[in-house]
Parts: structure tokens; C-alpha cells; sequence
């Protein structure tokens, strides 16, 4: 049973329950009402009243008709009843029905009660089911009628009943049906955006990354829907990245593995001599090999949140200053110039100062690959909410807008064309990047008013400073 058929039985089961206990109230209800009209207004309360009336007016009062009502028989004809015959005792003929017979005074005082002595008060609904009994326009009692055999009602009185009860049963079969029919309508409503929207889930999980599901409306359905395309949209983007990350490490090891490889082939086949002039560059790119082999055994435990850290407070400004001046010969050597601006007295950080000196070397590093002799690098660092800032600017060629958020991007180069030998990696920035993030921190890239590239990015402080 799917999912439609179960959501109709169970509308089909509450719209049951609700339409037949409304009808059987209805029913119930609608049937003792018209058995007390159908009795009130029958030809032998209308001759009981009247014959009371004559009683009351005969005696002055209610007294003595206990004993006068209990000489009437509980099994009554109902025809037309012959005025002075006996006052209460007229006969009646026909075929006989059974009541109970009770009055109460003009008060409400229950005075007489055919099925024993009578005793308190007609209630509010007992008066109104009574008929009055009256004297000359005066209200003096009330007459009630209790009918003792539910089949009683004269044969018009029955016919109309069944019918009512016919009528009755149509109405709620119509009104079951109308309602199944409306309650079909809206889960099909519901059901048919989860129906495609499991066909678009199958077409992921059989590898079609690019299938979405319908959005149709604002309610959860719509909701989840959309949830849904937003996840497929980044499980396209991750097999994307994947695939181009892939791509990316067969390239960055072919050419380490190829130099090696024939330098390796050179020496076996005795044309190169094994001399370290010769070994040298295979010994280079086994070393290549060994950098991105780390680099990427780095990203991996800090994208499975397993990198380790060894804590402890640091004076990042003087970290900031023995790495820039490390860095001072490469960068001169380049022809770049190098400016340390870093005041006293900056809050402490809870930091790895080894992993947070491979942030700022991987910047340089970057620096002196890529900016063009003549230009220069500020370093600078502030105390900043409840942190510290550090930001690292140059006055280089810069970045374009629009390439800003893709420098952090593994294996990725401004100038495609750049290879290993000429632009690094590419994994500099994405690793600079986990570390400042795995300290709680965060790290991005600007332009640098005037031109050039700024990247910045901010600790939060640690213990304070004794």
C-alpha cells in the first residue's frame, strides 16, 4: 500500500467516524424530539388535557386526582373522545398503546404520577415537552406524556419517522463520498511533489547529479523541495570539485614523476653517470613529491577535523615579526620590499605557533612567487573584537574581483598557465586557510586600496597578559 492509498483510508476512516456519530446524534436526538411532538400534539393528550381541565374545574384544585388518575388504565385507545363520558374515564377505543401519565400544578409540583406517587418538581425540559393544561385562558398545570414502548407512534407518525431515517442515510453516504472526494483531491495535491521529488532523489542516487525536483507553492512540501535541489546542487558542486581536485593531483605528480622517472631511466641505461650533479634533480622532485604529498595528508586531517593542534598563548605580533624577517633575504633577493608594522602589547592568542608560522610563510611564499620585482608588502597586526588582525597587503598587480574567494580554492592559480615550477601548488592559501579556521578563527582576501592584494585574517585573543 503507498503512501496515497494509505492517507485516503485514513480520511476515509476519520470522515466515517465524524459523519456517523454527527448521524447518530442527529438520528437519535431528531427522533425523541419528534416522538414528544408527535405525542404532545396527538388526539390523546389534547383529551387527556382536556379531560384534566374538566377535573380542575369540577374540583377547584389538583386534590384527589393521584387516586382518580391511577383508575385509568396504562393502555389507552387513541379516537376522538366523546366530551362528558365519565369525565377521565371516557372510553376511548382502538388499538391500545402504553404511557405514563403525570402532572404538576401551575408551579411546576409534580401532583400525580401514573406510575406511582408522584413526587418534586417537573424541570426546565420537562416543562417544556409538557402540554398546558388551561381554564378559561389560565394556565393551571402541565401535562406530561412519557411514551413507554418505543414502536407507540401511529402509523403517519412511524411513516414519517422512516423516512426521515432514509433521508438521513443519503445525506451522510453523500456526505462521505463529497468528502473522500475533497480529501483524494488534496493528498493527491500532496502526494504527486513527493512523488517527483522521490523520482529526482532516484535519479541522483543512479549518478544524474543535475536532476531537481519541482517547487510548487510555499507549504513544507515546497520547502522540502527546495532543501532538496539546494542539497543536489552541492553534492554537483563537491563531485565537481572532486573531479577537478582529482585532475588537479594527477597534473601536480606527473611532472615530478616524469623528471624522475627519466632522470631515473637516464642512469639505469648509463647515459647520465651516477654523479650528484645528475642525482640532484631526481632528489629535487622526490622532495616536490614529498611537499604535495604532506600538503595534501594536511587537508585531508583538517577536512576530517582530526588536525592537531599544540596550543598555547602566543605573542602573535612576535611571531608575525621573527617570520616576516625569515623571509626579509627571499623577498630582497626578488627585489621586494618588506614593511613590519607591529605594535606592543596585542593580546595574547591560544595558538600552534608552528602551524600559525606556516599561515604567514605560505602568504610570503606566495609574495615572492608571484609579485613582480619593485613592489613592496606591509605587515601589519591590531588588536580587533575581542582578537587580533593581522593583515599581509602588497601593491602588486593584484586579483580581480571576481577571483577573490577563489584564491582560498585548492589547487587554483590566477594565471591558469602558471605550472609547479612557476606558481606553486596551489594549495598554499587552502591550507592557510584550515589552519586560521581550525583556531576558531577566520581569513580573506581584498584589494588593497591603491592596487594590489591584501589577505587578511583574525584570531581570537587568549589568556590576557600578566
Amino acid at each position: 500500500m503507498n503512501l496515497y492509498q494509505k492517507w485516503l483510508l485514513a480520511f476515509a476512516l476519520v470522515i466515517l467516524v465524524a459523519v456517523g456519530t454527527i448521524a447518530a446524534m442527529v438520528a437519535t436526538r431528531t427522533e425523541a424530539a419528534f416522538r414528544r411532538y408527535a405525542m404532545v400534539n396527538s388526539n390523546l393528550a389534547q383529551e387527556l388535557a382536556a379531560s384534566l381541565a374538566d377535573y380542575y374545574t369540577q374540583t377547584g384544585s389538583w386534590d384527589g386526582l393521584q387516586a382518580a388518575l391511577a383508575e385509568l388504565p396504562t393502555t389507552l385507545p387513541i379516537t376522538e373522545r366523546g366530551r362528558g363520558q365519565g369525565g377521565m374515564h371516557g372510553p376511548m377505543g382502538g388499538a391500545g398503546q402504553q404511557f405514563i401519565y403525570q402532572v404538576a400544578d401551575a408551579t411546576g409540583q409534580r401532583v400525580a404520577d401514573s406510575a406511582g406517587p408522584p413526587s418534586g418538581n417537573f424541570s426546565h425540559s420537562d416543562l417544556q415537552r409538557a402540554l398546558p393544561i388551561q381554564v378559561e385562558g389560565t394556565t393551571v398545570g402541565y401535562l406530561l406524556i412519557l411514551v413507554a414502548e418505543s414502536n407507540s407512534l401511529a402509523a403517519p407518525a412511524q411513516s414519517f419517522l422512516t423516512q426521515t431515517r432514509t433521508a438521513l442515510l443519503y445525506g451522510v453516504l453523500a456526505a462521505f463520498a463529497t468528502a473522500l472526494l475533497a480529501g483524494g483531491l488534496l493528498v493527491r495535491g500532496i502526494v504527486a511533489p513527493l512523488h517527483k521529488l522521490t523520482q529526482a532523489a532516484q535519479a541522483i542516487a543512479a549518478g544524474n547529479l543535475q536532476a531537481r525536483a519541482p517547487i510548487q507553492g510555499h507549504d513544507e512540501v515546497a520547502q522540502l523541495a527546495q532543501t532538496f535541489n539546494q542539497m543536489a546542487e552541492s553534492l554537483a558542486r563537491a563531485e565537481t570539485a572532486r573531479r577537478a581536485q582529482t585532475a588537479d593531483i594527477a597534473h601536480e605528480l606527473r611532472n615530478p614523476l616524469a623528471v624522475l622517472q627519466g632522470t631515473l631511466e637516464a642512469l639505469a641505461d648509463g647515459i647520465y653517470t651516477p654523479t650528484t650533479e645528475n642525482i640532484q634533480p631526481a632528489l629535487d622532485q622526490v622532495q616536490t613529491l614529498n611537499r604535495l604529498v604532506e600538503d595534501l595528508r594536511l587537508l585531508a586531517l583538517a577536512d576530517a577535523g582530526q588536525l592537531r593542534l599544540e596550543r598555547g598563548p602566543l605573542d602573535l605580533g612576535e611571531l608575525l615579526t621573527r617570520t616576516a624577517e625569515a623571509y626579509r633575504i627571499r623577498l630582497e633577493e626578488k627585489g621586494l620590499a618588506l614593511e613590519v608594522n607591529i605594535p606592543t602589547n596585542l593580546p595574547l592568542v591560544n595558538a600552534d605557533s608552528d602551524r600559525l608560522a606556516q599561515v604567514i610563510g605560505n602568504i610570503l611564499s606566495n609574495a615572492v612567487r608571484y609579485l613582480p620585482a619593485g613592489c613592496t608588502i606591509w605587515v601589519s597586526a591590531r588588536a580587533e573584537k575581542n582578537g587580533v588582525s593581522v593583515r599581509l597587503a602588497d601593491n602588486g598587480p593584484g586579483v580581480p574581483a571576481a577571483d577573490l574567494s577563489r584564491l582560498f580554492e585548492r589547487f587554483w592559480r590566477s594565471d591558469p598557465s602558471r605550472s609547479r615550477t612557476t606558481g606553486g601548488s596551489g594549495l598554499g592559501l587552502a591550507i592557510a586557510r584550515q589552519i586560521v579556521e581550525a583556531h576558531g578563527g577566520h581569513i580573506h582576501a581584498e584589494p588593497t586600496p591603491g592596487g594590489g592584494l591584501t589577505l587578511a585574517f583574525w584570531l581570537p585573543a587568549g589568556a590576557n597578559r600578566s
